[in-house]
């Protein structure tokens, strides 16, 4: 009697150490999921390299409605690309989304967006998963060819996907699975030139795709991924271009921001007494801090006589925001052409992120930067007061 009982306590332990996990998207309302990756690719030609490439995305989303197993995704994603000198993020494009996904990560979204641009990896089957074992389905990547090739929608190619369960792990406490993801595209686009035109269009799209994806058993929800990549396009003169490198992206979930009006209250006191011109305000981005166009002389980059004070009081703020990203962007009037108005802009971000991080070397790698030229006004350029107000710099303590 005793070895039977033996027997049973034997196979009940190994049934329990082979138990299945079910893979499902943990949604409740009102999370918010930030995911920032970094890509590093080499562009080819006819196999002749050109250049290397740095890339940073984000994604800034907000669940607003759970029903049905299936969440309401609203948000925005952000496209950077790196400096080789100063290794800072220039925001290039920002891209407005909304779309569903279900718990088991099947996407319903309209054509007419152009991210998230993988969509459908992972996707989970609807029974438990054990360690080693795999299944299939079907991905798509939306790709964004306007400004490459003039295709004014996004480019959607179909990608047969597999999944291999490889085990689990602990990072931080938390129980963690290994999942094994390879999709290839091989995808016949058939674009040609319009007449009069030789640039030449992209006709075939193979590549293949293969990452570590890593999901938080506790949270049911992802925690970060790295992968490789190789893409090769036939263009229709005949000639290949191809990318391939590698990425790694992170997600992090909040239930609410943790940045208050309070906050921006609290800062605007701090620093009005210090720069009587800035304004603080909080938007749906962050805490705005918009110090004007103080630091520079008119119609350059060039800083004046006491802009380091100005900056440094400012640093004092951001040194109790250690764990947030920072942003600056820079805004001018709408007089003069438009591309010196957005190269003007570009270039007195750029001068006040590398003072701000000469102050505190610790922004580096979470501060980026964009010009927007004259494209976001605040105030009515007809007049010389609104001239000024739209000629400023914002820094943005960005939400997480």
């Amino acid at each position: 009697m005793k070895k039977i009982i033996t027997l049973i306590f034997f196979l009940i332990a190994c049934t329990a150490a082979y138990a299945g996990e079910i893979f499902q998207f943990n949604y409740k309302p009102g999370q918010r999921f930030f995911i920032e990756g970094f890509v590093n690719e080499d562009l080819y030609r006819n196999d002749i390299f050109i250049k290397r490439i740095s890339i940073k995305n984000t994604g800034d989303l907000l669940v607003t409605e759970v029903k049905d197993d299936r969440a309401f995704h609203e948000g925005v994603y952000r496209y950077y690309t790196g400096e080789e000198i100063s290794g800072d993020y220039i925001l290039v494009d920002e891209y407005p989304s909304k779309f569903y996904r279900d718990i088991y990560g099947n996407y319903e979204i309209s054509e007419m967006y152009f991210m998230p641009v993988v969509r459908g990896v992972p996707t989970f089957p609807e029974t438990e998963v054990e360690i080693g074992d795999q299944w299939s389905s079907r991905a798509y990547e939306a790709h964004d060819f306007r400004q490459l090739y003039g295709i004014l929608k996004p480019v959607l190619l179909p990608a047969a996907v597999s999944y291999q369960y490889i085990g689990n792990t602990e990072i931080g406490g938390e129980k963690i699975a290994k999942i094994s993801i390879n999709y290839v595209i091989n995808y016949t686009l058939k674009y040609s030139n319009d007449p009069g035109s030789d640039i030449p269009m992209p006709y075939r799209i193979i590549g293949y795709f293969n990452q570590l994806f890593l999901w938080n058993l506790d949270k049911g929800l992802p925690h970060s991924y790295k992968e490789n990549f190789d893409y090769v396009f036939i263009m229709s003169n005949g000639e290949t271009v191809e990318y391939t490198g590698k990425a790694n992206a992170t997600l992090s979930v909040t239930q609410e921001p943790r940045v208050s009006l309070k906050n921006a209250e609290q800062i605007m006191d701090k620093l009005q007494d210090k720069i009587p011109s800035v304004e603080v305000t909080k938007t749906d981005q962050g805490i705005v801090i918009n110090i004007g166009e103080i630091i520079f002389k008119f119609d350059s980059d060039e800083l004046v006589e006491g802009a380091t004070e100005d900056l440094a009081n400012i640093v004092e703020v951001l040194k109790e925001f250690s764990d947030r990203n920072i942003r600056v962007i820079g805004h001018t009037d709408s007089r003069g052409p438009q591309d010196y108005n957005r190269s003007l802009s570009l270039r007195r971000a750029k001068k006040t992120v590398v003072e701000l991080k000469k102050i505190l070397p610790e922004l580096y790698g979470r501060i980026t930067y964009m010009g927007m030229g004259e494209n976001k006004p605040i105030a009515d350029n007809e007049t010389e007061e609104g001239r000024k107000k739209n000629r400023r710099v914002e820094i943005i303590i960005l939400d997480p």
